[in-house]
Order: structure tokens, then sequence, then C-alpha cells
């Protein structure tokens, strides 16, 4: 295969990444939200569009990954998720949303909830990695930087951009701001949260969602050689904070580093 053909089939399975992981947080979403939205709900996709994007994604669906002790493939993860979305009442997954994320928080999905950093260092270096990609996300509909659902739209949209850089040396920018974040703001919470999540929910529907993440998370990984440093051995358990306001324009804002800002400045212009 030419260097041409390895590099559209690297793009196209970039593309297929982004498109799975943005789904992913679609799947987490507030079912109001969705419904307020105009737009085709994930759940109406077809199975086989979905099987199709795994298919590009990681040009496999039939081998295991082995997380949470799971047995299924990703296509069995993401088939059961699908089925379950579309068996359950509205009323219940409203109201378990509310329960799980909105009132006690039985399963917190913000990172800071979990690691035991200074907040705001952490909101800060989350805010650096935002600006420095002009990424909004999903901190305009009210959530904080650190929130699960920001971090998985931020990772699909790095992807994407990987996916549509036109040479190496912006690729390359992409790609390494990747790893770091993933890194940084990634590996050291979502299997806590994944466990966290399984452990609170009543409605299959989140155990199933929980066993998608963290399968599709430990793929994307192994296929990016994302590192990962030692985690804790027994899942960490999130401690509610009070909310406080924190914009990514802050002042006080922990940057990327200097080389890899020099680089996206220089990309840019």
């Amino acid at each position: 295969m030419t260097s041409d053909r390895l590099q559209k089939s690297r793009s196209i399975a970039l593309a297929a990444q982004a498109d799975l992981l943005f789904l992913t947080a679609e799947m987490l979403r507030s079912p109001q939200k969705i419904a307020d939205r105009d737009a085709l709900c994930w759940k109406e996709i077809p199975n086989e569009t979905l099987h199709e994007l795994l298919q590009n994604a990681f040009g496999e669906t039939a081998e295991p990954v082995h997380a949470l002790s799971s047995p299924l493939t990703l296509q069995e993860a993401l088939d059961e998720v699908h089925q379950r979305v579309k068996e359950l009442d509205r009323d219940e997954w409203n109201d378990e949303y509310w329960r799980l994320f909105d009132t006690t928080q039985a399963c917190s999905l913000n990172q800071a909830s979990y690691i035991r950093r200074d907040k705001g260092t952490i909101l800060g270096d989350v805010c650096g990695f935002y600006n420095a990609f002009g990424f909004k996300g999903n901190i305009a509909s009210g959530e904080r930087p650190d929130h699960l659902l920001c971090q998985l739209e931020f990772t699909s949209m790095l992807l994407a951009m990987a996916a549509q850089a036109e040479d190496d040396e912006h690729r390359k920018v992409v790609t390494d701001a990747l790893t770091q974040f993933t890194q940084l703001h990634m590996q050291d919470w979502l299997p806590s949260v994944c466990h966290q999540l399984v452990e609170a929910t009543w409605l299959p529907y989140f155990g199933a969602v929980s066993q998608w993440l963290m399968l599709i998370w430990t793929r994307l990984t192994e296929y990016h050689a994302w590192p990962v440093d030692a985690v804790p051995t027994t899942p960490l358990t999130p401690q509610i904070d009070p909310e406080s306001p924190y914009e990514c324009a802050a002042p006080d804002l922990v940057q990327l580093q200097v080389q890899t800002a020099e680089n996206i400045s220089a990309l840019s212009e």
C-alpha cells in the first residue's frame, strides 16, 4: 500500500473514531437536552451504520477488548447500549439521570471530584487545552470544563482534526496534544467513573454505557499507544465539592507547554 493510501486509510480511521467518541458523549447527555434539540438522536442510527463506523475505526470488531473483565467485543457492547436505549422508559431515564448526575450526584462526572489535586490547577490546565484549539463544547450549556462530556467532545474534536490535517507537521501538533491531554486528564479517572456508574445506577442502560465507554477508551488507548500512568489499584471514590464559577478565559490559566503553543500559533499563521 502506498504512502498516500496508508494516510487516507488512517484518516478514515481517525474520523470514524471521532464519530464514535462523540456518540459516546451523546449516550451520557441529558435526555431533556437531547429532546430539546432539533436533530436525529443517536439511538435512531441503524445498527449497520454503527457497525460500519466500528469497522472503519479499527478495522475489526470481533476481537474482545479486555477491560472491566468484560468478554464482549466492541460491536457486542455497542449493540447492547443500542438495545437498552430503545427499551428505556422516558420518565425513568429522566429520573435516573437527575438522580445520578444532577442532584446528589451519585456518580459525579467531573474530573476534580476524583483527582486529589488542586481544583483550580486541573480546571486551568483543561481550559488551556480548550483555548489552544478553540474548543467551546458543552461548557456553553453550563458544564464545568473538567466534565466528562466536555473532555470526550474535545478528544473527539482532536481526532477529527488529526483526520483532516493537511500535512505531517499539523497532524503531529494535534496528536501530541491528544497524547498529552489523555494522559493528564483522562486516564487517571475514567476507569473510576465507569466503576462508579455501574455501582450507582439501577438502570441497565447506564451499566451498558459504562461498559462500552471503558471498552472503547481501552481500544483507543491501544490504537494510539497513549501513555497510562500508574492508576490506583482500587477505584477512586468521588468527593462532591461546591460548584464555583470558572470560565475558560480566566487570567490564571495553566497553559499548555510553550513548545506546543508555539507550534499551534505557527500553524495558524
